[in-house]
């Protein structure tokens, strides 16, 4: 008996496990290394959808700019000449350009830059208003720091206090001498119904050699000025200019046929209209609202 059971319990006895095998040093610090790339790559893959989001909402508020029931509080008269802007500064930053910790002191540079940081972050994570409380009076601590300006003015664009944020935008162009931001800042003024200076910024922009996406941009905002003003036929030929529809459409691609298609919409091209909404809905059927633009139409 005593034999059997011994027995028995020798077959359910398993072998002794072989200790595990470590990997060498070099393997594991290059998992790790694949390990960050691919969670790298996550966050910019999030990023850039988050972005195309943000940007698609964009283009929609572009085109109903115009389409604004109220008017702004101090309309301009019909008389009114554009603002007398300072040529751009060649060859860099104006010299009254400072940076901010030489704006507001050495004791309270961090400070501020850790208001500045906070002030990133909640506008890249869309909370304008938590941008704002951390911005609010920036400007007037440390007026000839461009980032402030910069920051200060994007976060008012996008609460929609369009004076506010042109006397920003206007300050920030005069500090660096930079355009990229000039599209913004005429739809600022778009939405002012101040049209001299959307035509004023928008001629500046032609002249600047701006890349293609900060063209298509401008080219927006101007047509849209002129089609706010009921010049349907004339904004439909700015926007149309030298537009072709790529193979292979990127973003600014998109946003001007979704502008151009509206505007032909209003002007009464409908068959150019109906074309141009097919092809975004060939591009992406989730294009802001094309699908729905385009049975509209039918």
């Amino acid at each position: 008996m005593g034999s059997v059971a011994r027995k028995g319990a020798a077959k359910v006895v398993e072998p002794p496990l072989e200790p595990e095998e470590k990997a060498p040093p070099e393997v594991v610090e290059e998992r790790a290394e694949e390990a960050e790339e691919a969670r790298l790559r996550a966050e910019r893959r999030e990023a850039r959808q988050a972005r195309t989001q943000q940007l698609r909402a964009e283009a929609k508020e572009a085109v109903q700019r115009g389409n604004l029931s109220e008017e702004p509080e101090n309309p301009p008269s019909k008389q009114q000449r554009g603002r007398r802007r300072a040529p751009l500064p060649e060859g860099g930053p104006s010299p009254k350009a400072q940076q901010l910790e030489d704006a507001v002191g050495r004791r309270d540079g961090p400070r501020y830059r850790q208001r500045l940081e906070r002030a990133e972050v909640a506008y890249e994570q869309g909370d304008y208003h938590k941008a704002w409380r951390a911005l609010d009076g920036m400007a007037k601590d440390a007026p000839k720091v461009p980032e402030v300006r910069e920051l200060t003015g994007l976060t008012l664009y996008r609460l929609g206090r369009w004076e506010l944020a042109a006397r920003e935008l206007e300050a920030f162009r005069e500090l660096t001498g930079r355009i990229d931001l000039h599209p913004v800042l005429a739809d600022c003024h778009r939405a002012q119904h101040r049209w001299a200076d959307v035509d004023g910024l928008w001629a500046e922009l032609k002249a600047s050699g701006a890349s293609a996406a900060i063209l298509a941009e401008g080219r927006i905002v101007a047509a849209g000025a002129l089609g706010d003003r009921g010049d349907y036929t004339e904004a439909v030929q700015l926007l149309s200019a030298n537009f072709q529809r790529p193979r292979r459409a990127k973003e600014h691609h998109l946003r001007q046929a979704y502008a151009l298609a509206d505007l032909c919409e209003q002007a009464g091209e409908i068959p150019r209209a109906r074309e141009l909404f097919g092809w975004l809905k060939d591009q992406d059927e989730l294009y802001v609202d094309v699908v729905e633009r385009l049975a509209s139409l039918r």
